[in-house]
């Protein structure tokens, strides 16, 4: 299912509610933030929740993968 979003042209432009909807309640993805005046990095769900914060993009990383989850990252 995943492959076959990808190849489409408007991939990249689902929403937030889009990724939730087609079933991808595996993906979580990360976005760099500034949490008390420092870099920091968000993980939300597929739906656009937040679901957690970490101080580096490394962390950010290995808390998903811990949780089974697969990391995408967003600008």
């Amino acid at each position: 299912m995943i492959d076959s979003i990808v190849e489409k042209p408007n991939a990249l432009a689902l929403t937030q509610i889009n990724l939730a909807d087609v079933g991808l309640d595996q993906i979580a993805y990360i976005r760099p933030v500034v949490i008390d005046d420092k870099p920091s990095w968000s993980i939300y769900n597929a739906a656009g929740e937040v679901v957690g914060a970490a101080p580096s993009r490394e962390q950010a990383m290995a808390a998903i993968l811990q949780n089974d989850l697969t990391p995408h990252f967003v600008n």
